[in-house]
């Protein structure tokens, strides 16, 4: 468990200044407040791997242009490092050249956890703010055919997304300003340009007859952003045209996100009980996650793999989602998330459920695992035969 708690003056201080909506909703989701009491919880960064390893910074030249003394590898996540909560990276020549990333480690573990492959086409329905696309990109790197497709609602989220594969160099995308509810092309089919940048052109068997015409876009969705590689793609329907990878990083109530929870001490919690703790909105956000996972499920290959992840720590966004889905998709199994034996885990909320396959299930929290609050399910989608 983590040794950051506040003192006891300071944890009343802080839990009397949430609004009587937001314990009601911590009370009703079995919510422990004392997480909002935590200190500090560590950072993470991760190398760009597109760039040579040789011009890539080791941990003595982060730790001298970071000035943290306190950087350490986090174990079975290659190129991964945790620094403490109060460093700044912005400043930092790696940063400037776009050779190291921030993120979450749960987006790590939700990414790892798709077990990708040089050759998948891999599909994020909730893309933004788009470092899970960086992390993507890293672990495909530009040895095989695979793509990333990114979708977002936000236009101006999607804007980040669009900078960042920018800065990071990340060639094999698309990125759609789209419903993640709605969404349905397929994967890239038109792959040729790709094949010449990898220098594997002696591979490829694709039917020209079968391609339709670059120049037709009647039935095309126009990407919000895509490099040249990937602006020809023809958008085919058809099965085999469906990704091997799908990852839901659902909307959700940021409960479990700490940062995100204090900042609305300081502008208000009139916006957080509008959007987050309205009884419609909770009942929206359901819906919504329900109807992410179904479309997500209706663009994955058999047996292919979708992950669904939040940064809730309420059950009804986590393991009632998981445990109706199951239920209603009898082609679903879960299976167990990867790279975390050193991890401390949080305790499920799965006791009322007849599925043991429940307990394949991961949670975060800051005491439990000294992390932001997070859950992770890993999903296969089983051959029908």
């Amino acid at each position: 468990m983590s040794d950051d708690y506040v003192d006891e003056e300071n944890s009343s201080q802080i839990l009397s200044c949430f609004p009587p909506p937001f314990l009601q909703f911590l009370e009703t989701n079995d919510i422990d407040p004392n997480i909002y009491t935590i200190k500090s919880l560590p950072r993470y960064i991760c190398l760009n791997t597109h760039f040579p390893s040789s011009q890539l910074p080791s941990p003595s030249d982060l730790s001298f242009q970071l000035s943290c003394t306190r950087i350490q590898e986090v174990p079975n996540f290659p190129h991964f490092f945790s620094l403490p909560s109060v460093t700044k990276i912005a400043n930092s020549s790696a940063y400037k050249q776009g050779k190291i990333f921030g993120i979450d480690l749960s987006s790590a573990i939700a990414i790892y956890s798709l077990d990708i492959h040089p050759n998948d086409h891999i599909l994020d329905l909730c893309c933004a703010p788009g470092a899970k696309l960086c992390l993507i990109s890293n672990i495909l790197d530009n040895v095989g055919i695979g793509t990333i497709t990114g979708v977002d609602i936000s236009k101006n989220r999607l804007s980040v997304c669009k900078n960042l594969c920018k800065k990071y160099k990340i060639t094999k995308v698309r990125l759609f300003l789209e419903d993640g509810t709605k969404f349905n092309v397929l994967a890239p089919s038109y792959l040729e340009p790709i094949k010449k940048m990898i220098g594997q052109l002696h591979e490829l068997h694709i039917n020209e007859n079968r391609l339709k015409n670059p120049e037709d876009k009647s039935d095309k969705i126009t990407p919000f952003w895509t490099p040249k590689i990937l602006r020809n793609d023809p958008q085919k329907r058809g099965s085999q045209y469906l990704y091997d990878k799908v990852i839901v990083d659902a909307e959700c109530t940021h409960d479990g996100s700490i940062s995100h929870i204090l900042k609305y001490e300081k502008y208000g919690w009139e916006t957080f009980e509008k959007n987050f703790l309205n009884p419609d909105r909770l009942n929206s956000l359901w819906d919504l996650q329900l109807n992410l996972l179904r479309n997500g499920w209706s663009l994955l290959k058999p047996d292919g793999i979708l992950v669904y992840s939040t940064c809730s720590l309420s059950k009804k966004q986590n393991e009632d989602v998981i445990e109706w889905f199951l239920a209603n998709y009898k082609n679903a199994r879960l299976e167990t998330i990867p790279n975390i034996a050193n991890l401390k885990t949080a305790p499920l909320k799965v006791n009322e459920y007849n599925n043991t396959d429940l307990f394949k299930l991961v949670r975060f929290d800051p005491i439990h695992s000294n992390t932001s609050g997070f859950f992770v399910a890993k999903i296969r989608k089983i051959k029908e035969t």
